[in-house]
């Protein structure tokens, strides 16, 4: 269900993918339970597809309820939970809330987000409006550098 859900988001039919998703969430979190792996990574599917619908104020309240399940499950320096963080990021910046974004990413950065990740800050399309702020450069250039360190050989 939850396959045919992003098959769905991704041919744009995003009415239909969130009420598959939230019908799937319900049945997740009654067998599976609310804090199991799958069960959250279909919430922040569903988050996915509010975003894609415009309606941020909701995507966001479901990738704060994530976030706060990863933290308490997986710790708050996993690269899940930072994944969580970035979303966070992107969302309140669709939503006009730019220093709180770039705080956000920032908090990503430092708190465990995958090389690979950091790597592509720059050409992830939800940040293009921040092209050209100086902050983000510093951003960019931060996340390089925190790359860089984890991955060399220990």
């Amino acid at each position: 269900m939850n396959s045919l859900a992003i098959v769905l988001w991704r041919q744009g039919n995003y009415i239909e993918a969130e009420k598959l998703g939230r019908e799937t969430l319900e049945i997740q979190r009654r067998v599976l339970g609310p804090e199991h792996p799958s069960t959250v990574i279909l919430m922040n599917n569903i988050a996915n597809f509010l975003e894609a619908e415009g309606r941020f104020a909701e995507a966001e309240k479901l990738q704060r309820e994530t976030l706060a399940i990863k933290r308490r499950v997986l710790g708050p320096e996993h690269s899940e939970t930072a994944i969580s963080i970035y979303n966070i990021g992107c969302t309140a910046l669709l939503q006009g809330r730019r220093d709180e974004a770039l705080s956000l990413l920032r908090e990503a950065v430092d708190h465990g987000l995958a090389p690979n990740l950091a790597l592509e800050i720059e050409k992830d399309p939800d940040l293009k409006s921040l092209h050209g702020d100086p902050r983000f450069e510093a951003l960019i250039a931060h996340a390089k550098e925190h790359a860089a360190a984890a991955q060399k050989p220990k």
